[in-house]
């Protein structure tokens, strides 16, 4: 990394916070501020600790990490925003400064502030122990400040693990990855899909990537799935600025930037159906994304239609002859986690490859595939689930050795998917009430 060696040293907050510190901004893809009151109030009493413990010596708060753009005179906050955002809210509230929009509000933001002005109000009924504790914070309180002028090495501390808060997630590291391949765009686009991102809740973005996303991609080319994580984030980078241009690259670049306008000038009027057909040939789970707007236009697409068919295909209205009780047991139920999964995934890729015109009829069948394993075996784990989804049961009683996901990946057309063959088990390895209804269901299905 290129480290500014001249600028890494501990400094004290006031030396980073105070009023002739460089300009310090945080970029739109960094997480919303999630410190809880607990946190900060740890904060606080772990300083006024090291006051009254050791006051001669330094308190080191942890890392902040910089990036310094040669062409700018402010320094981007790539690692410690959360506690750095704390402390200015405890350096304003100790020299008096009021902030009136923060009083009242149950954003993190808003509840922290009010934690802290309880803490400080307290400190105040003691004009020495006050001043003793601003002084220290500002002037023995510090940090290490690392600053570097990379910008893509720096976004690789961006998997350590934040003071007092938590890790980045996957799908947070995609962001920034991909705000940073729209460097080129406009601060109103950047700003509208970091504020488009933000309104999808972080486990339905986790569910996503790792249960539906990465798992079609692994199987789909017959490789064994397994947790999604940081070094995983190839699968979704896709072809950006600093992709060789190469053929296979050019032609998914020019697909994802003409598509879009042929189907606005072939089908300017359609319906919903119609209009999700569009956006399945846009977003292709068998293509590579392209790096910046087009990802998040594709994550978007992708978490609405897996959340629409988590819904439709457990329906009442869409599964004639099963009650109520039983289709929650499917879907919610712990003893069913995979099969759901399974099934989910299966209807995402069957329909991003060939529309859901006759899902009606082909839900039923990939219901049965994806719940058939939990028939077959007494307890259900991981490891079967991922040999079953790779077509490795052919050796289990009553289970087809089908990989259903490299079998649609290799197949244009829906009637070369052969969901008529696949076979569940004759009867349940368990006497579970839950699976002989399952039991009787999937021999119903013809």
């Amino acid at each position: 990394m290129a480290i500014n060696t001249a600028l890494l040293e501990f400094v004290s907050v006031d030396e980073l916070l105070g009023p002739h510190s460089p300009a310090l901004r945080i970029p739109d893809f960094q997480r919303p501020y999630s410190w809880t009151p607990r946190i900060a109030a740890q904060l606080f009493t772990d300083i006024e600790d090291a006051l009254n413990n050791r006051p001669e010596h330094p308190y080191i708060m942890g890392t902040v990490i910089l990036l310094k753009r040669p062409e700018e005179s402010h320094f981007e906050v790539v690692d410690g925003q959360q506690r750095l955002l704390t402390l200015h809210l405890l350096r304003s509230l100790l020299r008096g400064e009021k902030l009136p929009h923060l009083a009242t509000g149950s954003t993190p933001l808003h509840l922290v502030h009010q934690e802290l002005s309880r803490r400080v109000s307290d400190l105040e009924r003691d004009d020495l122990r006050s001043a003793r504790y601003r002084d220290f914070l500002d002037t023995r309180a510090q940090v290490l400040r690392i600053v570097t002028d990379d910008e893509d090495e720096a976004f690789q501390f961006f998997d350590s693990q934040n003071f007092r808060g938590k890790a980045l997630r996957p799908h947070d590291l995609l962001k920034a990855f991909h705000l940073r391949e729209m460097a080129e765009a406009s601060t109103s686009e950047q700003r509208a899909v970091v504020e488009q991102w933000e309104k999808a809740d972080e486990n339905d973005l986790d569910r996503l990537f790792g249960t539906y996303l990465a798992r079609i991609h692994w199987w789909s080319r017959n490789l064994p799935a397994h947790a999604f994580g940081t070094s995983d984030l190839d699968l979704f980078k896709g072809v950006g600025r600093a992709t060789r241009r190469l053929p296979g690259a050019e032609y998914h670049r020019a697909a994802k930037a003409v598509l879009p306008g042929l189907q606005e000038w072939a089908h300017p009027t359609t319906d919903a159906t119609a209009m999700r057909d569009l956006k399945r040939a846009q977003h292709q789970l068998d293509a590579p994304v392209v790096a910046g707007r087009s990802f998040f236009d594709f994550a978007a697409f992708m978490l609405e239609e897996s959340q629409r068919l988590d819904e439709e295909l457990f329906s009442p209205a869409t599964s004639p002859g099963v009650s109520h009780p039983d289709l929650s047991a499917f879907r919610d139920g712990a003893r069913f986690r995979y099969c759901r999964e399974l099934y989910v995934a299966a209807a995402l890729y069957y329909t991003n490859k060939y529309s859901e015109a006759d899902l009606a009829h082909a839900r039923r069948r990939l219901f049965r595939w994806a719940y058939a394993p939990r028939l077959a075996y007494e307890r259900l784990g991981w490891r079967s689930t991922d040999n079953y989804a790779r077509g490795l049961s052919d050796d289990v009683d009553g289970l087809s050795g089908l990989n259903l996901f490299s079998t649609i990946r290799d197949s244009l057309d829906p009637r070369d998917v052969p969901l008529e063959n696949v076979t569940a088990p004759q009867s349940a390895r368990t006497s579970n009430p839950e699976d002989a209804t399952l039991l009787t269901l999937l021999k119903e299905i013809g």
